[in-house]
């Protein structure tokens, strides 16, 4: 069924710039005395758990059912936050980090309620800390990283059981740390880096045993601190990553898995570093930033062989200049990215994969200075980010990514707008998108964006009447169909809600003169309200 938009009386259902189909509303001011700062989000059986401050408590988890007020879950540490990190969920379990004073920063775990949050090994004995970190899941355990006076910083793995949290291998013997970072999966295995204190840092693997953790390639024979692997990304069943063999610099590398298979792509900078990163696949190749040592940082592409491993275009053709491409993401099938281009700052860019088809989307902070495209992500055939304006402020955008179809989506008349202050965090959960932002000056707070229709073709939007309009005390609001409906006002707050059977009248003789958005919540659609 087509999108069908209905019209009645002398209101039509339509799109306005401000809002497009899209409603930016606060989910809770948690904190209303300050910053909340909500960041780290991540589902559990069903809820979204995340970090943030209220007026009473430091840092601590709380979760959210997408209905209800969101709630702490815990106050962990009753004289400060306890921070919880590297929340990492493995079945109906979350793993996390979290400080407080008797124990100090150990593993924590939770099943979602506060009777089973609760700290699951004091690992480093009394109030000195562990400070677990690098947290990834392996058939079904967390491997993690954490210290002890005895062993240093070591490889740990955890089934949820205190029993079951144990010393995986000590890769550098004694009290030295081996220093583990960067963990990702890849075929079933780790891969990480490590420092034995033989080898230096180099690529390590593990299969969740203490035998199966070993080095997989000393990459560097040359140097005392070892190849210093990072930024793993798989392609075409392979691992990428860059690392420096003491020979050829900071390069593109590629393995199977295996010693033999473990070899360099291509030195693209055969006089310096490339320091390839940001990888991200795309139409069956796999797109990242390096610098060839001429063009400077620029998008690179590669189709798995040296001799397919290219610049995609010199953006910024000044010499000695970069473009410094990052942030790449799909949406719609074209790969956008931000880039600057030596005229333009820091703005929105698109490839096909062509350089004819790889050109700036939108200048949206005028000349050379940056408009950015933080916390870049799709969502709902939509981009969202964050921009720096010519005034100056920070706002929320969305685009299609066309440059008529980029335009801000929160309140343009607020007078403090800062979409994801705190953490530059978007986060999506239960067919909304969760962000902090500070508008109307509130602090940093948890609001989402929802109910976006355009680009949807599966949906019918509801018709009704809201009239009269402008109004200055009720305002009646008339459909076929049994709807509920919110009213906002510009900053995304929702203000009132109501059912309505046919027809209903409410009152908004309270309000100050100004426009609102009355919006029917199933399906999205929505007019402006003018209260005089």
């Amino acid at each position: 069924m087509k999108t069908k938009i209905l019209t009645l009386g002398i209101l039509a259902l339509f799109t306005f710039k401000a809002f497009s189909q899209t409603v930016v509303e606060l989910v809770k001011d948690i904190d209303p005395t300050g910053n909340s700062g909500p960041e780290d989000f991540i589902t559990l059986n069903g809820k979204m758990l995340f970090v943030a401050a209220d007026d009473i408590h430091g840092d601590e988890l709380w979760t959210y059912d997408g209905v209800s007020d969101p709630i702490l879950l815990k106050d962990i540490n009753s004289s400060g936050g306890s921070f919880p990190k590297y929340l990492t969920t493995i079945g109906n379990k979350l793993f996390f980090s979290a400080a407080e004073p008797t124990n100090g920063t150990e593993l924590w775990i939770t099943d979602g309620t506060s009777s089973g949050t609760k700290m699951l090994k004091d690992i480093n004995v009394g109030t000195s800390n562990s400070s677990p970190s690098e947290f990834i899941e392996l058939n079904g355990n967390l491997l993690f990283s954490a210290k002890t006076a005895a062993t240093g910083e070591e490889l740990w793995i955890s089934d949820g059981t205190t029993a079951g949290t144990q010393l995986l291998k000590d890769i550098q013997t004694g009290a030295i740390s081996s220093s583990i970072s960067y963990m990702y999966k890849y075929n079933n295995k780790v891969y990480f880096r490590a420092n034995d204190g033989i080898n230096g840092s180099e690529l390590w693997v593990t299969d969740g045993s203490s035998s199966g953790t070993k080095l997989l390639k000393n990459i560097n024979e040359v140097a005392a601190n070892g190849s210093e692997p990072y930024l793993f990304y798989e392609f075409n069943g392979k691992l990428y990553f860059a690392a420096n063999d003491g020979l050829n610099g900071i390069e593109l590398w590629v393995t199977d898995g295996t010693e033999t298979g473990t070899n360099l792509l291509k030195d693209i900078n055969p006089s310096g570093n490339s320091y390839p990163a940001d990888f991200r696949s795309y139409a069956g190749k796999l797109y990242f930033s390096a610098n060839d040592g001429t063009n400077g940082f620029e998008p690179w592409v590669t189709d798995g062989t040296s001799a397919g491993t290219k610049m995609l275009k010199d953006i910024d053709p000044t010499p000695n200049s970069s473009s410094y491409p990052e942030r790449f993401v799909i949406l719609n099938g074209k790969l956008y990215f931000q880039a600057k281009d030596g005229t333009h700052g820091y703005e929105l860019w698109v490839t096909d994969g062509t350089e004819t088809g790889t050109k700036m989307v939108i200048d949206i902070n005028v000349g050379p200075n940056p408009g950015y495209a933080y916390g870049l992500i799709s969502f709902n055939n939509h981009l969202y980010f964050q921009a720096s304006t010519p005034s100056g402020g920070w706002e929320l955008y969305e685009s299609d990514g066309t440059e008529a179809g980029t335009y801000v989506i929160a309140p343009t008349i607020a007078p403090f707008s800062d979409p994801c202050a705190g953490s530059g965090q978007f986060y999506e959960y239960n067919n909304a998108l969760y962000f902090a932002a500070n508008f109307n000056n509130i602090g940093d707070e948890l609001y989402r964006i929802v109910g976006s229709t355009a680009g949807v073709q599966e949906q019918e939007l509801v018709a009704f009447k809201a009239f009269p309009n402008p109004t200055t005390d009720m305002l009646t609001i008339s459909t076929e169909k049994d709807s509920h409906f919110t009213l906002y006002d510009l900053t995304g707050k929702a203000l009132k809600t109501v059912d309505v059977i046919q027809s209903t009248e409410i009152s908004i003789s309270d309000l100050n003169a100004g426009i609102y958005i009355l919006r029917e919540n199933s399906s999205g659609s929505h007019v402006k309200i003018v209260k005089e």
